[in-house]
């Protein structure tokens, strides 16, 4: 990339300007996920021109394979004093105000675009002892259709209204509408940034690999909405050290790859949050790693799961019905053994009968890059993954045991201690819930390995309630904004279904500040 610079040249006069620009435009839009589109709507019907840039070949981002919800608070007293507490301190008094103000306006401007909301209650949040508030708590998904609900009442799916993908089918509706210019498989790479005044004035895009190069003049801004580092391993390492203990893939956008972090860095962005990650429930590795994408597992919680977790030695280690999503306590997969300077329940497995590998698909849920983008579809009995081998099956236990190199006898001991609590009513190891003790008995027995899908990171550039991306000295880099994952207010504790209307109201600010100023080529 840096060769195709090179070739390109630079103004002689103003070396950080190009000799000419490619293509220009009011608002250049970094990213076409939940937050850049919605930047891009703002943006247009502002007045502004608009260019929109995506690394990936298609839309979406993490909004598009999301559940969809938008969590609003009722009134922003309220949700500044929650989002207070979810932020412990990190997060100055005026931005919590202007996030509070933002996501309660959201409803009203997605319904100017012609949106219809459908409210539903989803019961206590996260963490109800910080609410205060009952009130609080509205979730919002756009409505369904007749024949959607129809089809959701028959099949008892009535959790996801409409998920992230309807979501943003609705929003990509909308820039389409405006004739607004998306541009796909096209990487965003650098910032051009005077280095006197430090304002942004473009931005450098090019090829996947990186043997192209374009100059984009953005004459009033540049919003980054380029997502969080899920799938940058280097950058998972570095901020997030524990995580990455067992295998991590993304369970959102393969595509989101610390790009904006990198750019906002190297013109002098404060970073925050970078610790800041969301999990969900364990993944078969074979596939995971095969695509490149988390295949979250089915939800063990529900009655008939006659399933259990173990480590390498053949033991379980957990309760395996807990809900690991948005979870901030330390996985017990992740425990360190300073006695042996390990990780004891790494590698990880998950062990079931015949009646589960028949009752339903060990991977669940219709959302994730992977079933968004239909990357595979799972078979309805596991039988197809057996034949790939991606799930190893054994006549009997200590076969089973043999393929993955645990302890027969140990392995053996597990499930007999299991069983027996089982008939008895009574984890006696780790309390599972009761209705999800169900013996395996029912040969031939099956076995996966386990890895971890990353639903998103929260870190990247510290932004203000305009969302202005703030210096090293918290002042704001003038002309640059930020949106979306890409440094969210959320840290160090999140609330469900907050990510979503955080990045569509952001998006909708970050066009509308950038608009207000001044071409800075007039």
């Amino acid at each position: 990339m840096y060769q195709a610079l090179k070739q390109r040249g630079m103004s002689i006069e103003k070396p950080w300007l190009p000799q000419a620009w490619d293509s220009e435009a009011d608002i250049v839009v970094v990213g076409y996920g939940g937050a850049g589109s919605c930047a891009a709507i703002a943006a247009h019907d502002a007045g502004d021109s608009v260019l929109v840039f995506e690394k990936a070949p298609v839309g979406g981002g993490n909004t598009g394979c999301s559940g969809g919800g938008m969590r609003i608070p009722s009134d922003i007293p309220n949700g500044i004093k929650y989002y207070a507490a979810l932020t412990q301190g990190t997060v100055e008094t005026d931005a919590l105000r202007a996030l509070a103000e933002a996501m309660c306006q959201l409803p009203a401007r997605l319904e100017a675009w012609g949106a219809e909301l459908e409210w539903t209650d989803r019961g206590k949040c996260t963490y109800p002892a910080l609410a205060g508030s009952s009130a609080f708590h509205r979730v919002a998904n756009l409505a369904r259709s007749a024949s959607e609900k129809a089809r959701q009442a028959e099949a008892g799916d009535t959790i996801f209204l409409v998920r992230g993908d309807g979501m943003f089918a609705f929003l990509h509706d909308q820039v389409q509408r405006r004739s607004i210019s998306v541009t796909y498989n096209t990487p965003v790479h650098k910032l051009v940034q005077d280095p006197v005044t430090k304002h942004i004035l473009g931005v450098v895009t090019g090829s996947l690999d990186g043997d192209e190069v374009r100059f984009i003049k953005a004459r009033k801004g540049v919003v980054l909405a380029c997502g969080g580092f899920q799938n940058n391993h280097e950058m998972l390492v570095n901020f997030l050290p524990n995580l990455t203990a067992l295998p991590v893939y993304p369970y959102g956008s393969p595509y989101n790859t610390g790009d904006g972090i990198t750019m906002a860095s190297e013109v002098g962005a404060k970073l925050w949050h970078m610790s800041g990650a969301e999990l969900g429930m364990f993944a078969p590795k074979a596939p995971s790693e095969k695509f490149g994408l988390g295949f979250r597992l089915e939800k063990t919680l529900r009655p008939g799961s006659t399933s259990i977790f173990i480590n390498k030695s053949g033991k379980r280690f957990m309760d395996e019905s807990v809900l690991l999503s948005h979870r901030k306590d330390l996985f017990q997969v992740q425990a360190f053994s300073e006695e042996t300077a390990d990780y004891p329940n790494i590698p990880l497995f998950m062990v079931f009968d015949e009646t589960y590998r028949r009752a339903r698909p060990i991977v669940g849920g219709h959302m994730g890059w992977w079933w968004v983008q239909k990357s595979y579809a799972w078979s309805e009995d596991n039988s197809a993954e057996v034949e790939l081998g991606w799930i190893k099956k054994g006549e009997t236990i200590a076969e089973l045991a043999d393929q993955i190199n645990v302890d027969p006898a140990s392995l053996q001991e597990t499930i007999e201690r299991y069983n027996t609590d089982c008939r008895q009513g009574r984890d006696s190891q780790f309390g599972r819930a009761k209705k999800c003790l169900m013996p395996l008995v029912t040969g031939p027995y099956y076995v996966t390995e386990l890895c971890e899908p990353i639903i998103n990171t929260q870190g990247g550039p510290k932004r203000n309630g305009k969302s202005q991306v703030l210096d090293r000295y918290d002042q704001p880099i003038p002309r640059l904004y930020a949106a979306g994952e890409l440094g969210s207010f959320f840290y160090p504790l999140y609330e469900g279904a907050s990510n979503v209307p955080e990045a569509l109201a952001f998006g909708i600010v970050a066009a509308e500040a950038a608009g207000r100023l001044e071409r800075w080529d007039a």
